[in-house]
């Protein structure tokens, strides 16, 4: 499918010492954003608009020096047109009593 909008959530296992060359990557790469550090993980947010895209950043991201493992835990893709679509949330669907 074209024109695809692709999410991924991934864990980083890294060495103490890799923390600042992967917060240099990710300043260098906007597809990428951390969006829970610790010392000796992370876990990341991908959006881009292939998949090939999404693996190009993990094999980018393995190479890296202190980079043990990364682990892609969800993905996730929808065409592109429908990301701008409104999102009406139903109360009923939130588990809010009526």
């Amino acid at each position: 499918m074209k024109d695809e909008y692709h999410i991924s959530s991934l864990v980083v296992l890294h060495r103490p010492d890799a923390a600042s060359p992967l917060k240099t990557f990710i300043a260098l790469h906007p597809e990428l954003d951390i969006a829970v550090q610790g010392d000796c993980r992370c876990v990341m947010v991908c959006e881009t608009d292939s998949q090939r895209a999404v693996m190009d950043h993990i094999d980018a991201l393995e190479a890296l020096p202190g980079v043990i493992n990364v682990s892609l835990i969800y993905h996730h893709v929808e065409p592109r047109a429908v990301m701008d679509d409104l999102v009406q949330v139903d109360a009923t669907s939130q588990g809010a009593d009526a």
